[in-house]
């Protein structure tokens, strides 16, 4: 994790940033209003993960504003735009410090993507889809919890496939 940003930096969060944008608005699955499944967090979550949590906030806080600028279907709620930011930052923080060892990608992988769906995806997306939409914060979290499992362990194996390949050529 390098600390410096630099115009190469900008340039390859920029990138990511983006692909995240295509794949939240134009990739993603909705299964009812309130349950999309995509991998639109793998990119921001790849952002903090290769140049820490700065750079993971502003893509995470770019990925939502320009996707909600794009694409004006629904609601603007700034509750989402944490959990954006969130989805980038929280990657970087486990890498800063709790798991420092290069060697320990796997378990770097796992922890980041658990504890960002499971904070971001799940409790908080929950709360702000209950203000949308008037459900109760339980039932919101029952209806909502089988998909954030299944798209953990998604997440986790298309993140080790693309980790690899992408962290050796940075």
């Amino acid at each position: 994790m390098n600390n410096r940003i630099t115009t190469k930096v900008i340039a390859r969060a920029a990138i990511l940033t983006a692909i995240s944008i295509v794949l939240s608005r134009f990739l993603s699955i909705f299964i009812t209003q309130n349950i999309k499944i995509g991998f639109s967090s793998i990119p921001l979550m790849l952002v903090g993960l290769m140049f820490g949590p700065l750079v993971g906030l502003m893509s995470g806080l770019a990925a939502d504003v320009i996707g909600a600028m794009i694409f004006l279907g629904g609601q603007f709620h700034l509750g989402f735009t944490l959990s954006s930011i969130l989805t980038a930052v929280i990657p970087a923080l486990v890498k800063k410090y709790l798991i420092k060892d290069k060697n320990k990608q796997f378990l770097l992988i796992v922890v980041s993507v658990i504890l960002t769906f499971l904070i971001s995806h799940l409790l908080l997306n929950s709360l702000w889809l209950t203000q949308l939409y008037g459900m109760t914060y339980p039932t919101m979290l029952a209806t909502r919890a089988p998909k954030v499992l299944i798209e953990t362990v998604l997440n986790i194996i298309v993140m080790k496939i693309i980790y690899n390949r992408i962290i050796p050529n940075i």
